[in-house]
């Protein structure tokens, strides 16, 4: 089957075989090695310039995010929630989860949050503390003006946290000048690994201030995640060794292709996409100038189902993937993320175009 899902992602050989290593005990001094090179990978891909830190919890990228959100928001503060998507409400939804003090702007699915708002509402309320967003909206495939709110977060001296699951080794970002404090991603999307493991990147500056806030999670806790990975090389709790194996595996690939370089070979996989659903007739949902790399989302061809298109692709070899919430009914989404070669994205065109002609 090819993936053509926003995560978990087809991956390669190498990162599949890398699951037969053997077992390891994860209190031994090779875990140790294998934990502190995953992490040292991770770092060397995103932070190469030493400011950040990095923690890894087995979880899928959500324990991240849950573990960022619930850890980075001191007593009696507020978190600003940019909300555009089902995966910004997924960030309002653990908030309330924690019953933090929550500002939330919402926005329309289909557009980017308005920069201006954003300000106002930072600027006017000394007690936000935390500003949390999407990067990339695998809701839509919008991606977010992350650039911008970091100029913002910076201006007023609050903490950027920002959820990059599907954002990671697939969309332009650099975290110093983008003035990201908390980023959360994970391995299965853009940086071709399995499910499973997931990590926080913290810049250094943030470590104390963090310290300062109370637990709110055992297992969740962003600071006792690291400080056991820094100081003792374990984690505190029975680790996915396996999953670590092709997690560190992914990462060498990442590393040896480029991140631009991966970039651009999603860039060129999605342009060709685009223009082949264009020749199709296929209508996007959004503009170009707001489309990742990764993912296009779009409106499913009258008299036809979801149903009917997924399995019809799905006989012939391929997964794709349904709308969401509000739009369930009304798009599908093609990712470009993992592991997928040229002919087989050929291949999809020339398969798909069969099932839209055989149902006319």
């Amino acid at each position: 089957m090819i993936l053509l899902n926003p995560g978990p992602v087809c991956t390669s050989e190498r990162v599949r075989n890398a699951l037969m290593r053997g077992d390891m005990c994860h209190r031994e001094s090779e875990f140790s090695t294998l934990l502190s090179s995953t992490r040292n990978k991770i770092l060397q891909a995103f932070a190469p310039n030493g400011n950040y830190t990095t923690t890894i919890i087995t979880g899928s990228g959500t324990a991240s995010l849950e573990a960022g959100v619930c850890s980075s928001l001191s007593e009696g503060k507020k978190i600003l929630v940019i909300n555009n998507g089902v995966y910004g409400d997924r960030i309002s939804r653990i908030a309330s989860a924690y019953k933090f003090n929550k500002v939330e702007l919402q926005y329309d699915w289909c557009e980017q949050p308005n920069l201006e708002q954003i300000e106002d509402t930072v600027s006017k309320d000394s007690d936000i503390e935390v500003v949390a967003m999407v990067h990339h909206e695998t809701t839509t495939g919008l991606l977010n003006s992350i650039h911008e709110v970091g100029e913002i977060t910076d201006k007023y001296d609050r903490t950027f946290l920002l959820d990059s699951i599907s954002g990671l080794g697939g969309e332009e970002i650099n975290l110093i000048n983008d003035n990201v404090d908390i980023c959360i991603g994970t391995a299965n999307k853009c940086i071709q690994g399995l499910p499973g493991l997931s990590f926080i990147v913290i810049k250094q500056d943030e470590i104390n201030r963090l310290r300062n806030i109370p637990p709110r999670s055992l297992y969740l806790n962003l600071i006792a995640q690291l400080d056991e990975q820094e100081k003792k090389g374990e984690c505190p709790f029975t680790p996915s060794v396996h999953t670590f194996y092709a997690f560190e595996e992914a990462l060498g690939e990442l590393l040896e292709e480029g991140v631009q370089n991966r970039l651009n070979r999603y860039r060129k996989a999605s342009s060709y996409l685009r223009d082949e659903f264009k020749r199709l007739s296929l209508e996007t949902l959004l503009p170009d100038k707001l489309l990742s790399n990764t993912i296009t989302a779009l409106y499913l061809p009258k008299n036809m189902t979801y149903a009917h298109l997924h399995d019809s692709l799905k006989e012939r070899g391929f997964i794709i993937y349904a709308g969401q919430g509000q739009l369930d009914k009304k798009i599908f989404r093609i990712a470009n993320m993992g592991e997928i070669s040229m002919e087989d994205l050929k291949s999809l065109i020339k398969n798909l175009q069969e099932v839209l002609e055989d149902s006319k």
